[in-house]
């Protein structure tokens, strides 16, 4: 069998890096423990390697796993970047494991009717917040006007008073759209003749105006009345404007829905970037790229583990408090896990772990604004 990779003998040590048992250059595997025996450092290849290899057994390496994950901070990162990775699961394929069980149980608890409808309650509170304002306003312009023209006859003083006294009774009008601009209304030649983002904003105009006026939710008898071509773009155009249109109607569920349906791999996507960020604010340190990235697999899999823990007792309590303290417990296992595996000093810690949480915060809102964009366009 043809040698590569960490399988050649320029990558062979004199002991095994996981359990130190003496070995030769012709052997390939630990006769002890069964590690390959190789010193090479980790790649990207290697290291999915290894998680496909192991995709459809966990042994005893999980409950290992578990125990070093949750009460040594950084422990199971720094051995197994060392080489010590015989008795532990691969990261990448536990992070999905864990995140998969998270997403399931927070979406069992997770209320999205409850969020909509608590939407359209602050929007009620704010409408009768508005007129409440807009009737104080006219009662202070009455006020005005009866004190300024004190000669006025007492027939007109009688009315203004009046007016006052029942001003509480006027249904205002204020809180309903402004009369929208009227939309011009191509015909399909006229828009072929047009460029590309002059067209789409007409489309766009047209389609959200005509299905505001129709409520028509059928985009091959709305493009037949508009006498549009059934193209896949103008297809897609009245199928925006219908969703967009939803978000107002059911005050953002169905978007909230489909968000929250792609965060596992939004997540998934987010971290090896945010790996990247850690690996400039590390770039001193003799760490390669993927050694960063089993250290934020590692770390993400203990917020899952918490959260997920933390939202089982406040279902149970009805409290929010055991996410609040699981959120503290994880802060404090970064600052741990950070210190053990880049074996820095406290202050040196602790500034980048500041540094870090900024990153990630930064990196969260860039990712939650092109989300919420790109959802706009696909949900």
């Amino acid at each position: 069998m043809k040698e590569k990779g960490r399988f050649l003998k320029k990558y062979r040590g004199n002991e095994c890096l996981n359990c130190s048992v003496p070995l030769d250059i012709i052997d390939r595997y630990c006769h002890n423990c069964g590690q390959i025996n190789t010193t090479k450092k980790l790649s990207f290849k290697d290291f999915f390697g290894e998680f496909f290899a192991s995709i459809f057994s966990y042994d005893s390496r999980l409950r290992h796993t578990i125990v070093v994950l949750l009460f040594n901070p950084g422990k199971i990162s720094k051995e197994y970047i060392e080489g010590k990775r015989i008795k532990y699961a691969n990261p990448f394929r536990f992070y999905l494991s864990v995140s998969i069980i998270f997403f399931i149980i927070n979406g069992l608890f997770i209320d999205f009717d409850g969020l909509s409808a608590g939407v359209e309650d602050q929007v009620s509170k704010a409408k009768i917040i508005k007129n409440s304002s807009d009737i104080d306003s006219l009662k202070q312009k009455i006020n005005a006007e009866i004190e300024k023209n004190e000669g006025l006859s007492l027939s007109d003083k009688k009315i203004l008073n009046t007016t006052l006294s029942n001003v509480d009774s006027i249904t205002f009008l204020g809180n309903k759209k402004d009369k929208p601009k009227e939309v011009m209304y191509y015909t399909q030649i006229q828009i072929d003749s047009m460029g590309f983002v002059k067209k789409t904003t007409e489309l766009w105009s047209m389609y959200d105006d005509y299905y505001d006026k129709t409520g028509q939710k059928s985009v091959s008898k709305a493009l037949t009345e508009l006498k549009h071509n059934k193209n896949w773009f103008n297809k897609y155009l009245y199928h925006r404007a219908i969703k967009t249109n939803s978000i107002d109607e059911n005050y953002g569920q169905e978007l909230l829905e489909f968000i929250f349906n792609k965060l596992p791999f939004i997540i998934f996507f987010f971290l090896p970037l945010f790996a990247l960020a850690i690996w400039v604010l590390y770039i001193r340190k003799p760490f390669n790229y993927m050694e960063h990235l089993v250290f934020i697999f590692h770390t993400q899999t203990m917020f899952f583990i918490l959260i997920g823990i933390a939202i089982l007792i406040d279902q149970i309590t009805k409290t929010g408090l055991a996410s609040s303290i699981a959120m503290l417990i994880f802060l404090f296992y970064l600052y741990k896990a950070m210190r053990k595996f880049y074996n820095q000093g406290r202050i040196k810690t602790i500034v980048k772990f500041l540094l870090v949480n900024v990153l990630f915060f930064i990196l969260a809102s860039l990712g939650a604004a092109i989300t919420f964009a790109g959802s706009i366009f696909i949900f």
